[in-house]
């Protein structure tokens, strides 16, 4: 690919930073503005970006730093207005921290998830080894039409002063009812299609 060239660069500078418009990057895209630190070897600048490989690209605004990046806000901000405020008006938003944590402090925190058909509207949470929730008082676990805990293996509900199992209906079903049902012999109190779904349930 040959290399792109702009006969209307203008550069602003001195040995410590620069100001060019008109940039033509290292990866042939032109930078509409270009705000560098001149006087170190890192990455470090603030890039208004005109042209892209990808249309998403055009018209983006790219910080890059090597050092921290701190957005410091909200000093009059008054209570229930926003201190501030990320909106993405399509696509995705993604917090990567490949080599450490995310944290997220706050007074209270909430995770809204406003979806409007039966595809989305979720929240997922997955870890590779362990969620823990872990509240000073209470943790309420609601769900309008189910709520289902499931393992692969193990699975303990423990009290240790009351363990209450309230319902219309309470179904419990052990290894002896599934081999039961399995062979054909139905369970204590149990209909055909729940003796179906027990033969299938711990297999």
């Amino acid at each position: 690919m040959a290399e792109k060239i702009n006969y209307e660069t203008y550069r602003l500078g001195t040995k410590d930073g620069e100001i060019k418009f008109g940039h033509i990057s290292h990866n042939q895209q032109i930078y509409s503005v270009y705000l560098n630190n001149y006087l170190t070897d890192a990455n470090h600048y603030i890039a208004m970006v005109q042209t892209g490989e990808f249309d998403w690209q055009k018209d983006s605004t790219l910080c890059r730093s090597k050092g921290s990046f701190a957005v410091i806000a909200g000093d009059n901000a008054k209570d229930g207005t926003p201190s501030i405020d990320l909106t993405a008006n399509s696509g995705d938003v993604t917090i990567s921290a490949p080599h450490g944590r995310i944290k997220l402090m706050a007074k209270d925190i909430e995770l809204v998830s406003s979806g409007d058909s039966g595809t989305n509207g979720n929240i997922r949470l997955k870890a590779n080894e362990k969620i823990t929730l872990d509240a000073g008082q209470m943790v309420d676990i609601h769900g309008k039409v189910s709520v289902k805990i499931f393992s692969d293996k193990d699975v303990e509900v423990m009290g240790r002063n009351i363990c209450n199992l309230i319902g219309n209906f309470v179904n419990m079903c052990d290894g002896s009812d599934a081999f039961a049902a399995s062979i054909g012999h139905g369970r204590k109190g149990g209909s055909a299609t729940e003796n179906r779904q027990a033969a299938t349930m711990l297999a």
